[in-house]
């Protein structure tokens, strides 16, 4: 359920990326659920599966243990991830590897420089959209939500970071 929110939350940028050409790209850890992924639209974007979570390890992210997890699945941000889930209609499964912590990255042109980095540390966690809108110097439009956060507003722009080859990505097909 936490992916799913995560991913449809992500998702709301979609067009706004799409205009500015910026490629939204999701990297799965196993062929399982992802067609239900697909089918329940939950992800706006292309999909790549890294089956030997090959990507996982070298960005060091976070595997829970059996002990590490059950506090995590109670933890505050668990419980508002739980509560958006439902504001969203999105339903979860226990099929798979749950254990296994993602993050985003905003990534420059051709991978030349990190633009913004998040890794979870629960599994509930998320990017903040506007945090990416950010990383881009990207406005943020009338409102961008997140489970850790109420709607936000306003103007989001960044004059500091170079992010013309990340906004130039040719746009997907």
């Amino acid at each position: 359920m936490f992916c799913r929110v995560a991913a449809k939350e992500l998702s709301l940028l979609a067009p706004q990326l799409t205009q500015a050409n910026v490629r939204l790209i999701g990297i799965g850890l196993e062929e399982l659920g992802v067609e239900e992924f697909i089918e329940g639209k939950f992800f706006d974007g292309e999909l790549y599966i890294d089956k030997e979570k090959k990507s996982f390890k070298d960005l060091n992210y976070k595997r829970h243990g059996v002990l590490s997890l059950i506090p995590a699945l109670v933890a505050k941000v668990a419980r508002k991830a739980v509560q958006k889930a439902k504001e969203l209609g999105v339903k979860g499964d226990m099929k798979g590897d749950g254990f296994q912590n993602g993050g985003l990255l905003v990534v420059a042109g051709m991978g030349k420089k990190v633009l913004y980095e998040f890794k979870q540390d629960n599994p509930a966690d998320h990017a903040e959209n506007a945090a990416i809108l950010k990383a881009l110097g990207l406005e943020a439009e009338a409102t961008v939500t997140g489970v850790d956060s109420e709607k936000k507003k306003g103007d989001v722009k960044v004059t500091d970071l170079e992010c013309e080859d990340a906004c130039a990505l040719p746009s997907k097909k």
